[in-house]
């Protein structure tokens, strides 16, 4: 079962292996024919008949374990026709006996690699028996067995040649494909790490909004009730509205934090939501003021009208807080960030600008890779934009970015208007 599994990926393996039989055996039955050896060619010539059936049948599904395995057992037969014919265990195709169990090495299969290293030897031993009691004979005149040498020699050759140049390209491209698998599997054990982190991070966020809101509600009751008892002392009530406008600031930020943090920890997987841009910003910098505000200024300039595209609103909270924390890594302080939304007559298009430090040009090529980080140890993991990209993608939307060293980053992203 192994080997039928093997060899179905390996059909040009074979083909090549049939080509060369094909090729092998013509030139041999050539030579045997002008050199008038009809016990060689003969038999050369039906073993290039049988080559000429099998890569036929190969077209028509038959197993290319059966085929491969016939090939070989066909191989052998010719080669110790020839060798019995031309001299022995002093021909000089002798070393063609080691072709078959080399052929059969480039073979995943074990069996048929010990099966014809095994069926090689006994040829070996068939040869040297016959040699030994004097039934060979070198049907060869003198004259070609200088020829015979170099066509034999030069075979083995081409083929040790051919098949370890085979072999080893086959150990590169296995070697490629497993740098690639562990790559992949790299890159796919830290994105389920992140979305386990983000996961957990929703479902604290969410207990912490849930937790801040019911004392919330009720320094809400409390101010309403402190307010309805002051409406007839009007000289405290005078000099207590200060201290319960600010309260009211307060509550009122605190509030939006709370919304803010619960629209970030929804962690449905659901892409048919109707998610307003405008919005989803809007928490995002909730969510972020704690950070921007000792950065520089932010700069928001927002359509009035709701920005709507179907999709996942926890993940669109993601993708900006990605950009937007960036932007906000790359300026040292007094920075400006420009966070623009426009509508356009097919799309809906969102621009995040800094003049923070900046992306090379040889850095912006690898932003959206994975790992791909210049954060020091410990920072950053380099999955942040690559999750952001296929967020986006998610969204049918496109991200765009330009940069210069010195002068800040633009983050332009396409999405189809709803």
């Amino acid at each position: 079962m192994k080997s039928i599994k093997y060899l179905s990926y390996e059909e040009g393996f074979y083909r090549f292996l049939t080509i060369v039989a094909f090729l092998a055996t013509l030139g041999f039955g050539w030579f045997y024919y002008r050199a008038s050896i009809p016990e060689v060619y003969i038999p050369t010539f039906i073993a290039f008949g049988l080559y000429v059936i099998y890569g036929a049948l190969s077209l028509f599904s038959v197993s290319l374990v059966v085929l491969f395995r016939l090939s070989i057992l066909t191989a052998l037969a010719a080669f110790c026709n020839q060798i019995y014919f031309t001299g022995g265990v002093f021909s000089s195709a002798l070393p063609e006996l080691i072709i078959p169990p080399l052929l059969a090495f480039f073979y995943k299969p074990i069996y048929d690699r010990y099966l014809f290293m095994i069926m090689s030897g006994i040829c070996m031993i068939a040869i040297y028996s016959l040699s030994s009691f004097g039934h060979t004979s070198n049907l060869l005149i003198e004259d070609l067995h200088y020829v015979h040498s170099i066509i034999c020699s030069s075979f083995v050759f081409i083929i040790i040649s051919i098949y370890t140049f085979l072999f080893r390209n086959t150990l590169v491209a296995k070697n490629r494909r497993m740098v690639e698998s562990m790559e992949q599997l790299q890159e796919t054990t830290h994105k389920l790490i992140q979305s386990e982190k983000m996961a957990s991070l929703g479902m604290l966020s969410a207990g912490v909004a849930h937790e801040i809101n019911n004392p919330l509600n009720f320094i809400k009751g409390g101010i309403e009730v402190l307010e309805e008892g002051l409406e007839e002392e009007k000289d405290l009530q005078f000099e207590a509205e200060p201290c319960i406008h600010v309260v009211k600031e307060g509550l009122t930020r605190a509030t939006d934090i709370v919304k803010s943090l619960s629209q970030f920890s929804r962690t449905t997987e659901s892409m048919s939501e109707k998610c307003d841009i405008n919005k989803v910003l809007n928490n995002t910098l909730t969510m972020l003021q704690g950070k921007l505000k000792y950065k520089g200024k932010v700069h928001l300039e927002l359509t009035e009208e709701p920005l709507i595209i179907i999709g996942n609103e926890g993940k669109l909270h993601q993708a900006f807080l990605n950009i937007i924390s960036n932007a906000e890594q790359a300026i040292a302080r007094n920075g400006n960030i420009f966070i623009r939304s426009t509508k356009k007559p097919q799309s809906i298009v969102v621009e995040i600008e800094d003049d923070g430090e900046g992306i090379s040009e040889e850095n912006l090529k690898k932003i959206s890779d994975p790992f791909f980080t210049t954060k020091p140890v410990g920072k950053g993991t380099g999955l942040g934009l690559s999750i952001t990209y296929q967020i986006i993608e998610e969204h049918n939307g496109s991200i765009n970015v330009s940069s210069k060293l010195g002068k800040g980053s633009k983050f332009t992203l396409t999405f189809k208007a709803s």
